[in-house]
């Protein structure tokens, strides 16, 4: 049986969404969440979901940040952004982290359904250009794959958690005790950090996290 998993804080759009899959799938088994906190409840102590349609913009995402802590938590899972937003650049930074495809909310009922049918069929779904908004935000020099967000994404969830906290003025010590975890565990930690973001500092390592979020640009 298809199990997906709906992600939206939006009642009114869970709905339009189960109906989407319903109609590709009417025996589907449709879960609910309603924040980011919800979903990583559910995938962690399920693996049996075979897609993600998840908001942007609902509680605990932070971006793309979120994204790329679902995708850590469950690389074999089909994400599918489904967004308010509907530009250009959002859609290639969503791709660029992972996402199994991106839904506009503005598209309509059947456009919807089609996207899900893609995505379960092994494709990706991307909207046509007259469904976006041309980016008025300046490009980046550079590969999307090559900006901060990228790098950051390929953190495991406890190094990014690690890098969150460095990112607080919390101390090896004091992130020892937040994670229950020892002081040599941390300090690995943030070596593997600043290897994979490519950084000689904790400091370099912060600006970093701090450019990404400015990269999002997609406020909570």
């Amino acid at each position: 049986m298809l199990k997906v998993l709906i992600a939206d804080d939006h009642p009114l759009f869970r709905e339009a969404l189960q109906g989407a899959v319903a109609a590709v799938r009417g025996d589907a088994l449709v879960v609910e969440a309603a924040s980011l906190g919800g979903v990583l409840e559910l995938v962690e102590g399920d693996d049996e979901f075979d897609l993600a349609l998840l908001d942007l913009r609902m509680p605990g995402m932070d971006g793309l940040a979120g994204l790329v802590t679902l995708r850590k938590v469950r690389p074999d899972l089909p994400i599918v952004i489904v967004s308010a937003l509907a530009d250009e650049d959002t859609v290639a930074r969503c791709l660029a982290c992972g996402a199994a495809g991106y839904i506009p909310k503005s598209l309509g009922r059947e456009r919807i359904r089609a996207a899900v049918e893609q995505v379960l069929a092994g494709g990706v779904f991307v909207p046509d250009a007259g469904s976006l908004a041309v980016s008025t935000r300046p490009v980046p020099k550079g590969r999307v794959q090559d900006e901060p967000f990228a790098k950051i994404g390929s953190l495991t969830p406890q190094q990014m958690r690690v890098l969150e906290l460095m990112g607080e003025g919390r101390l090896n010590k004091e992130i020892s005790y937040l994670l229950s975890v020892s002081e040599t565990t941390v300090k690995a930690h943030v070596s593997a950090v600043l290897h994979k973001l490519g950084v000689a500092s904790r400091t370099q390592a912060v600006l970093a996290l701090r450019r990404m979020k400015e990269l999002q640009d997609v406020g909570s």
